[in-house]
């Protein structure tokens, strides 16, 4: 493929001859600039696209400018997220499902939200909805703040399975949070009303969220904590050699940081380990240790804890236009 084709197969915008990977017009799925747009694991990707011989040097930004675009959506200051929760799971429990939301950030960038996934410990589910008087209380322990979702009153009673909280993108607590009935292949979608501190998800990138299960205001259940990324501002732009992605500061250093490319991250057709750099708000990755052919991927970036971040992970960062380019 000549230079100039290789330019026209690129999704990703262009800004002084650099490639970068993030929102540039239309998401993967051709959906406008503006909107949120959801993430599933099920959900496809696109394919590689191969690169025939050509210079494509002026495609890549320089170190500096890279630096300067990726860390340039840094908070200026943030809490950092030490996991510090221990108690034991009581009627509900972390885990259940994983998804996403992003969307394009004011300024330029994305943000992109996980949702807050749980699930009911006992196996004919919890009540909830109806005339049960419960409520959910989230707690961000981080932070010290907390928010309660309170059921319209003539909504229907449940026996619940699994739970979802979708802030979208921008970290706004839903006016309506997913269910899991017992015994019912569909998802119900139950209508209610915060209170309390409902700026919990978007003060900054990282917490360490805790739910509780009222009944007439009083806790009846809890899971432990976890560390969800929502309401992330984030950007990431390449050099041949590296790919920069920003860093927020409320990261702790402890984390581990890893790429996963390709169209699916159970299956990628590579991984490899990426750095914190705190001074200059990126993660980096090495991307000449990667064992690929020449060609453009589509790739995530994972942040979490443990050895397999790609099951149990904070946030999943992927670019919705614009892939990783491999000379």
């Amino acid at each position: 493929m000549k230079r100039r084709h290789l330019v026209a197969a690129l999704s990703a915008s262009s800004v002084a001859g650099c490639l970068r990977l993030d929102n540039g017009g239309e998401t993967a799925t051709g959906t406008p600039t503006g909107t949120t747009t959801r993430r599933t694991e099920s959900e496809p990707d696109a394919t590689a696209t191969s690169e025939e011989d050509g210079d494509s040097d002026d495609l890549f930004a320089t170190e500096s400018e890279a630096l300067e675009y990726a860390g340039g959506f840094a908070a200026e200051e943030a809490v950092v997220v030490e996991q510090s929760v221990d108690r034991t799971p009581e009627l509900l429990e972390h885990g259940g499902g994983s998804g996403s939301s992003w969307g394009p950030a004011d300024g330029g960038g994305t943000h992109t939200s996980q949702d807050l996934h749980f699930a009911s410990i006992p196996d004919d589910g919890v009540a909830f909805g109806g005339g049960t008087n419960r409520s959910l209380r989230v707690r961000n322990v981080t932070l010290d703040k907390a928010a309660t979702f309170e059921p319209d009153a003539d909504s229907e009673r449940f026996s619940v399975s699994t739970w979802s909280i979708d802030t979208e993108s921008e970290g706004v607590p839903p006016s309506a949070i997913e269910l899991g009935p017992v015994g019912q292949q569909e998802d119900v979608m139950l209508a209610g009303a915060w209170r309390g501190d409902t700026d919990l998800f978007r003060t900054q990138a990282f917490g360490e969220y805790v739910i509780e299960l009222l009944e007439d205001g009083t806790r009846i259940g809890t899971t432990d904590g976890f560390v969800y990324g929502i309401n992330y501002h984030w950007g990431a732009e390449q050099t041949r050699e590296t790919l920069y992605v920003t860093r927020q500061p409320s990261t702790n250093e402890s984390w581990n940081v890893a790429l996963y490319v390709g169209e699916s991250y159970f299956d990628p057709l590579a991984t490899q380990a990426g750095t914190q750099s705190p001074e200059d708000d990126v993660f980096e990755v090495d991307l000449t240790a990667l064992d690929l052919e020449s060609g453009q991927y589509d790739w995530r970036l994972f942040v979490g804890e443990g050895l397999q971040i790609e099951r149990k992970h904070f946030i999943a960062l992927q670019p919705s236009s614009g892939g990783l380019l491999i000379p």
